[in-house]
């Protein structure tokens, strides 16, 4: 199986969990996951440990007698046995995650450029590429905040969680704010097609990323 199959076996194999159980797995897979290894890696290890608490489940087991008390060191422990992604597969992530996020904001400018044919107020003849440069360099320290603060709050306090919330929103509204305070500087024409074409171009280029990388991963994985 590649990866995008092995993730969706384990979404189907994970119902056959009990609550309590699928609790402590699913814990277990978001720490696991948000570790830069590779993927492949990691997710044939998570496929393979829920098997293997589906069979203990059936024995009448319960999570905490598979993985023990301590959680968190058993997932510290598998992670050091999971190869590190390569810097060709982390490089062609950030391409990807920086691809979709493009293809969703230029969406956006896509259906309010369509929605303008019947509210003329919201006709946009240009935009300003400046605040697209402000977003790359916010989406790139967000993403690792908000990384960092969903794997600190598994297994301790939910500030964390609140805080990545909170620089989540922080970005959002820099790049709001950007777009207002350099709204005529570095401008480009733009009209519904023009949107609809970039988009395209970005989902198309976030797909090709994506396969890029799935295939780096594979190759070291294997290695």
């Amino acid at each position: 199986m590649n990866t995008t199959e092995m993730i969706k076996h384990n979404n189907e194999r994970r119902e056959l969990l009990n609550k309590e159980n699928l609790k402590v797995y699913e814990d277990a897979m978001i720490y696991i996951r948000l570790n830069a290894r590779s993927e492949y890696a990691t997710e044939s290890i998570l496929l393979e440990l829920l098997e293997h608490l589906i069979e203990a489940q059936q024995h009448g087991k319960s999570a905490q007698d598979v993985f023990g008390d301590d959680l968190h060191g058993y997932c510290d422990a598998l992670i050091a046995d999971i190869p590190r992604q390569s810097k060709q597969s982390w490089l062609l992530d950030i391409l990807r995650y920086t691809t979709l996020l493009f293809s969703t904001l230029f969406a956006v400018y896509t259906v309010v450029q369509l929605l303008s044919y019947f509210i003329p107020s919201l006709k946009t003849e240009s935009i300003s590429l400046l605040p697209f440069v402000v977003i790359i360099g916010l989406s790139g320290i967000t993403i690792l905040v908000v990384l960092y603060a969903l794997k600190a709050s598994i297994f301790g306090t939910k500030t964390w969680f609140i805080l990545g919330i909170g620089v989540y929103f922080i970005a959002i509204g820099g790049y709001v704010y950007s777009t207002i305070l350099f709204k005529d500087i570095w401008t480009v024409p733009i009209n519904f097609w023009s949107c609809l074409a970039v988009t395209i171009v970005m989902v198309l280029l976030h797909q090709w990323f994506k396969r890029l990388s799935n295939k780096a991963d594979l190759k070291l994985s294997r290695n």
